[in-house]
């Protein structure tokens, strides 16, 4: 089985500026930091944040499943605001899944200059039916992780401009 379910939330602080964290490794520091428990941290284990970049991210204690997963950058476009990263090693792919990519997106919103929506979705191929409720949760996570990063973006753009 396969398929892709997706997520978008609209920001109040532009395309680019949202970019800045959104297309960066600062983004799986935001991660951590909002959710201690699911998150213990991560490492860049090759490359830059940019194609090519490998990290891996571990579960913090008591969470059920692989202990960490591994997720290649494959595409990290600053013109297109375009991010695009496939689970590896672990994680979800431990649990069902043949394949996981996640695309996220920030899209100018027209005749708003300080206003975008992010988009997050998931590519994903099941070998088996029974991983099935994991997409459901693995979206609504993504679209949680979404919302910590406009938070921080609101926060920090607001401390930064006024």
């Amino acid at each position: 089985m396969e398929g892709v379910v997706s997520r978008k939330i609209e920001v109040k602080v532009s395309a680019s500026e949202t970019w800045k964290t959104y297309g960066s490794l600062k983004l799986a520091e935001i991660g951590v930091e909002a959710f201690p428990d699911k998150y213990s941290g991560f490492k860049v284990l090759q490359g830059d944040g940019y194609a090519g970049t490998i990290i891996q991210v571990f579960f913090a204690p008591g969470v059920e499943g692989p202990p960490s997963y591994k997720e290649e950058f494959l595409v990290v476009d600053d013109v297109k605001r375009v991010k695009v990263g496939k689970f590896i090693e672990g994680g979800v792919l431990e649990q069902g899944f043949k394949s996981y990519v996640v695309t996220l997106e920030a899209i100018e919103v027209e005749g708003k200059k300080d206003e975008c929506i992010m988009r997050g979705s998931i590519e994903y191929a099941l070998y088996d039916t029974i991983a099935l409720p994991l997409v459901t949760s693995s979206i609504e996570g993504l679209l949680a992780l979404m919302q910590a990063v406009a938070d921080y973006v609101i926060e920090n753009h607001n401390t930064t401009t006024n």
